[in-house]
C-alpha cells in the first residue's frame, strides 16, 4: 500500500470544498501539503492555518491553474519548497449552470480552461517531477458520464477529463499512476446551488434522486480519493461516489 507519510501533495483549487477535505486529510496522514487558490487567499489560508493547527507542514501558492502559466507558477514553487511532487490532485473546476441554448463563448471557455486545460497544463509539467510509483488524479463528474440538466458544457469538459485520464494512465505507465473519481451531486457551491436551480431543496432532490437520502459531503469524496491513491495496483480507472444516482437513471431529466 502507498504510505503518504512525508509524500508531497499539490492539491489544486484546495482553497475550499473537495479541495479542502483532500488537503486536510493528506496533512493528518503525514503529507505535506501545497495548497493552491486563485484569487482567494483568505480561503487558501484558512485551509492552511488547519493543517498547522494539526500540526502539518503547508506551502501556499495563489496560481490560475485555468492558464498554462498558473500551472507552471503552481509546479515551479512547489519544486522549489520540497524538491519534487508525489501526488497532484487535479481538483480545481468550474460549474456554471446554463441551459444548452443559452451556451455562449464565455460559458464554453470558461469552463474549457478551468475544467480542462488545469488537468492537462497542471499534469503535463508536473509529471517530470513526480516521483516513481506517485499519482495523478483527476476530479471529473458524474456530469461526465450522465447528462444533468444545464451542465451540458461542464459535463462534456468532464467527460474530456475521463478520457484524457486514461490516455495519461496509459503514456506515463509504469512510473506514474493516473486515476479519477466522479463525484455526483455534492454539498459544495456548484451543489448547494443546482436543486434551487432545478425548484426544489436539497432534501427533496436527494429523496428523489439518491439511494442513500443524502447528497454527498466534501469528506465523502476527500476520503475516497485518499484511499485510492494508496492503491498501487490501480491506474487508468475512474471511480464513480454518487449516492446511488446513477442507478436512478439519467439524473438530470424531469
Amino acid at each position: 500500500m502507498y504510505q503518504l507519510k512525508g509524500k508531497i501533495f499539490v492539491v489544486t483549487g484546495s482553497g475550499r470544498g473537495i479541495g479542502r477535505e483532500v488537503a486536510i486529510g493528506a496533512s493528518l496522514e503525514g503529507a505535506k501539503v501545497v495548497v493552491n487558490a486563485k484569487r482567494g487567499k483568505e480561503e487558501m489560508e484558512e485551509t492552511m492555518r488547519e493543517i498547522r493547527e494539526r500540526g502539518g507542514e503547508t506551502l501556499g501558492v495563489l496560481a490560475d491553474v485555468s492558464t498554462e502559466q498558473g500551472c507552471k507558477e503552481l509546479v515551479d514553487r512547489a519544486i522549489s519548497a520540497f524538491g519534487r511532487v508525489d501526488v497532484l490532485v487535479n481538483n480545481a473546476g468550474v460549474g456554471i449552470y446554463s441551459p444548452f441554448i443559452e451556451v455562449d463563448d464565455r460559458i464554453v471557455e470558461k469552463h474549457f480552461q478551468t475544467d480542462f486545460k488545469s488537468v492537462l497544463y497542471c499534469s503535463k509539467l508536473a509529471s517530470p517531477h513526480i516521483s516513481e510509483g506517485g499519482e495523478i488524479l483527476n476530479v471529473a463528474s458524474l456530469a461526465g458520464i450522465l447528462p444533468f440538466k444545464g451542465l451540458s458544457i461542464y459535463g462534456a469538459m468532464k467527460g474530456a477529463v475521463i478520457s484524457l485520464t486514461r490516455y495519461m494512465a496509459l503514456e506515463l505507465a509504469p512510473r506514474i499512476r493516473v486515476n479519477a473519481v466522479a463525484p455526483g451531486l455534492v454539498r459544495t457551491k456548484l451543489g448547494e446551488s443546482l436543486p434551487k436551480v432545478w425548484g426544489m431543496t436539497e432534501e427533496e432532490y436527494a429523496k428523489r434522486f439518491t439511494l442513500t437520502g443524502r447528497i454527498l459531503d466534501p469528506a465523502d469524496v476527500a476520503q475516497l480519493i485518499l484511499s485510492i491513491i494508496k492503491v498501487e495496483g490501480m491506474t487508468g480507472q475512474v471511480i464513480t461516489l454518487d449516492a446511488g444516482e446513477s442507478l436512478k437513471g439519467s439524473v438530470g431529466v424531469f
